[in-house]
């Protein structure tokens, strides 16, 4: 570039002089109006920001205007779902398993103001009105009080049950409200009956999505095909709970007889409720399984109330690889049959921990310490060394015969091809009972399942004719709808308690005959003998004077005719079962009841200071009329009580009703000051006729039994065992003469409860495989009252009651697990063999 000359420079300079002193007038003179100008724009933006955001507001406003006053969710079941099917316009499904005490939960919200109702549910037929409970006039109506703070969202948990046989296809439940007793919420949903052999599995996890895997495995899914009927449903229903803040469990344990497993996966105990916590101790007990998944959950269960019962301390990380699965890997991968699994060979070792066992704990068969495991009452709890839901180990082709045969303890299983090649699944010892519930789930209690069958049997075979004509499909036989551990009336133990309270009573219902002698000697008496008489002596007109003493002398010979020989105005008897559980100090009470009156009486059953309580009418025979004439309330708003339970003058109405029992202390197997063993009655009863029976099994597996007489032993007093072999007779009682003797030294007679006492002994059940293979030591004795806890209005002048306790003090292990004949790929193979061909 060239550069200007001097003179140039001189003549441009003061050009651009001028230039740059015009522009800097300009922006004096011009900015200030530009700025003025912009100024009301900026303005009628801040304006335009602050309507904006007053309509915000009022949309909030009138979003929140629109809420209705209550929001109510669905009532689903708190184990299980609610089935909604698109394809039906009849609403969603309730799911309940018959002859069980469902817990329940529900959503609910005021919005405006604070709300105080009543919430009711009632089973309905198809023609939308009430159903009796089996055998008997009474519906139920199963109430609860429901009081919602203004913005506050609440879970309302309460109890449904579902007879075993009811012809129910609804349930009607609505909301009241307390104030203005106008309904302010209906709910008609469909009630769909849990099949008698299918439980739930509760994952109870801070992440459940990652046992979804549960769902489609052949252990839960129960594959079978029928020709000519529709195949079975699963065995179990996978309840995936998320534990957060609050844990969805029901405080209730008697609502849990449908769980036969938990899975415990980074929950922190601390967040259940005392009453969550004994629920959940007493399930175990009673023999639910607890898997727990050791690596994320055992260090945290160290001084928590499951703490004394774990099978293993955590003894540090540690890495698993494959050399350390290889006993695992050997057993549980072995078959009788079919192609050889391959073995469980992870792509990098897995995350693990050390387990440390605890005196009295062992290993699960094959596992060499990576699954640990002790007896809880008849219960398990189980810890794991890894992640259960570790990819590759649920991905290796042996972990169903895994989860089935270890984790869940049952029978070893079969694989074979249906009728049209579907995947069929069967027990290979229990020919069939592959719908049986005692292979489903291991929970027991001797008031519902001492002696019951629980089979679904299939339906017959079935012959097409030659001529293509319809064939009509047979329906599965149930021997119990609701299964094991359902609430049954008509069990042994019920049907022994109804015939001893009957007898206890003194009733007897009179026949057809007996009414129709009476009637016709009354109008003989009442009418030709009495004219005779004083037509005899000439004094006619005193017949009618000797009416009413005819009349009373006619009713009084009726009452001795019919052995009602309970006193008048009021009389209570009752029969007991206590059942108790290793050293818990909890045990399940299960009461039957009968109530005379000689006035027309309604009355009302409560269970003060009683959380977990049931009472249903009893029937007192099955010849009862079925049709509905009126319901009884069971009320869960506090204490659990039952109202409008009416009983007709001079008669009788029976009542069942179970309860958790707490005592000071355990009934237990001890050891004495000099090492001997000893049975420890720490409760607060004396207890009679005590007797103490072991069932074991020799070399063979035959059985053999000892046997101790210990007669009275009274509350916080001890016995030693002197244990001697008893020649068995299932018919009889054990130690007869003994108990000869003692009846014989008591100053006040008894009840005779020796019917329920022979049932209480008995170990062998036909029905129940899986029970009678195992080693146990039972205490047998009878409490000579009613046990406190259930009240009854208006109280009766004359009660008198026993109670039978059978105490489980101790259990042998269980048998060993075995992995499955055979494998489905070894059916899939086949089947693809025979396509081919």
């Amino acid at each position: 570039m060239q550069i200007l000359s001097p003179r140039l420079r001189k003549a441009v300079w003061p050009l651009s002089w001028r230039l740059g002193l015009l522009a800097w007038f300009y922006l004096l003179a011009i900015g200030p109006m530009a700025i003025a100008q912009d100024a009301p724009e900026q303005e009628t933006t801040e304006e335009a920001a602050a309507d904006g955001g007053d309509a915000k507001e009022d949309d909030e406003d009138e979003e929140e205007r629109r809420k209705p006053p209550l929001e109510i969710g669905q009532l689903r079941p708190q184990f299980g779902e609610v089935v909604v099917d698109p394809g039906v316009q009849e609403g969603p499904t309730l799911a309940l398993k018959p002859g069980h005490w469902t817990a329940t939960v529900q959503t609910m919200q005021a919005n405006y103001n604070d709300f105080v109702g009543r919430f009711s549910a009632e089973i309905l037929d198809e023609n939308q009105r009430p159903v009796a409970l089996e055998h008997s006039r009474f519906g139920l109506r199963v109430t609860r009080g429901v009081t919602l703070v203004n913005g506050k969202e609440r879970d309302i948990q309460g109890e449904l049950f579902l007879p075993q046989r009811t012809e129910g296809t609804r349930l009607l439940a609505e909301l009241v409200d307390s104030d203005t007793g106008a309904g302010v919420f209906l709910f008609q949903p469909k009630i769909e009956r849990v099949p008698a052999y299918q439980y739930n599995i509760v994952v109870l996890a801070k992440e459940p999505a990652k046992y979804a895997f549960l769902k489609v495995t052949n252990t839960v899914r129960a594959p079978w095909e029928e020709e000519f009927a529709e195949g079975s449903q699963a065995y179990y229903q996978v309840s995936l709970l998320k534990a957060g803040a609050t844990i969805p469990l029901p405080e209730n344990p008697l609502t849990w007889t449908s769980v036969a497993f938990i899975v415990w996966d980074e929950v922190d105990p601390t967040r259940l409720s005392v009453a969550q916590q004994d629920a959940l101790l007493d399930w175990l007990h009673w023999g639910g399984r607890l898997i727990v998944n050791g690596p994320d959950s055992l260090a945290s269960l160290h001084g928590s109330f499951l703490d004394e019962y774990l099978p293993a301390d955590d003894g540090g990380p540690r890495q698993i690889k494959t050399v350390d699965l290889e006993p695992l890997s050997t057993h549980w991968g072995a078959r009788e049959s079919g192609g050889a699994i391959a073995a469980l060979s992870p792509r990098q070792s897995f995350s693990g921990i050390v387990l440390e066992k605890r005196d009295g704990s062992r290993s699960l068969a094959g596992t060499d310490n990576l699954f640990v495991t002790h007896d809880v009452g008849r219960g398990v709890i189980m810890v794991s060394a890894f992640q259960l839901a570790e990819r590759d180990f649920i991905n290796w082709s042996g972990f169903d015969s895994f989860l089935n045969g270890a984790l869940f303890g049952r029978p070893r299983r079969i694989f074979s091809s249906g009728p049209y090649g579907a995947l069929q699944a069967d027990w290979v010892d229990h020919h069939n009972r592959r719908l049986d519930a005692h292979f489903t789930t291991p929970l027991r209690l001797f008031a519902r399942d001492a002696q019951s069958a629980a089979n679904t049997s299939p339906p017959k075979e079935v012959e097409v004719n030659q001529f293509g004509g319809s064939v009509e499909i047979p329906q599965m036989v149930v021997d119990r709808p609701g299964g094991v551990g359902s609430w049954d009336e008509f069990s042994p133990t019920a049907d022994v308690a109804r015939e001893l309270l009957l007898v206890a009573a003194g009733v007897q219902v009179p026949g057809a005959g007996f009414i129709i002698a009476c009637l016709a000697l009354y109008l003989v008496v009442l009418v030709p003998v009495n004219w005779l008489i004083f037509h005899t002596i000439q004094r006619v007109e005193w017949a009618w004077i000797a009416v009413p003493i005819v009349a009373m002398l006619g009713t009084w010979a009726v009452v001795k005719q019919a052995q009602l020989d309970i006193g008048f105005v009021r009389a209570q008897t009752e029969v007991g079962v206590l059942e108790l559980f290793g050293s818990h100090d909890r045990g399940v009470l299960s009461r039957f009841t009968a109530m005379y009156s000689s006035l027309a009486t309604t009355y009302e059953i409560e269970f003060p200071d009683q959380e977990a309580a049931l009472v249903l009418p009893f029937p007192a025979n099955k010849k009862d009329p079925t049709a509905w004439e009126a319901s009884v309330v069971f009320d869960e708003s506090s204490s659990p009580r039952l109202e409008g339970l009416t009983v007709a003058s001079s008669a009788t109405r029976l009542v069942h009703a179970e309860q958790i029992q707490a005592l000071d202390g355990p009934l237990r197997l001890g050891k004495s000051s000099r090492g001997l063993a000893q049975v420890e009655n720490r409760s607060q009863f004396n207890i009679r006729d005590a007797v103490v029976i072991r069932r074991s099994f020799d070399r063979n597996g035959k059985p053999r039994y000892e046997g101790c007489w210990l007669g009275e032993i009274k509350a916080g007093r001890s016995a030693v065992l002197g244990m001697r072999t008893l020649i068995w007779d299932p018919k009889g009682l054990p130690f007869a003469n003994e108990r000869v003797t003692a009846a014989a030294g008591r100053l006040i007679p008894s009840m005779n409860v020796d019917a329920l006492v022979k049932l209480a002994c008995q170990f062998e059940d036909k029905h129940d495989r899986p029970a009678t293979q195992r080693m146990e030591t039972r205490l047998v004795g009878v409490i000579d009252e009613g046990l406190p806890g259930m009240e009854v209005a208006p109280e009766a002048s004359q009660r008198k009651g026993a109670t039978v306790v059978i105490a489980h003090l101790e259990y042998g292990p269980l048998a060993a697990s075995r992995p499955d004949v055979n494998s489905p790929a070894d059916v899939v193979t086949q089947t693809e063999n025979d396509e081919s061909q």
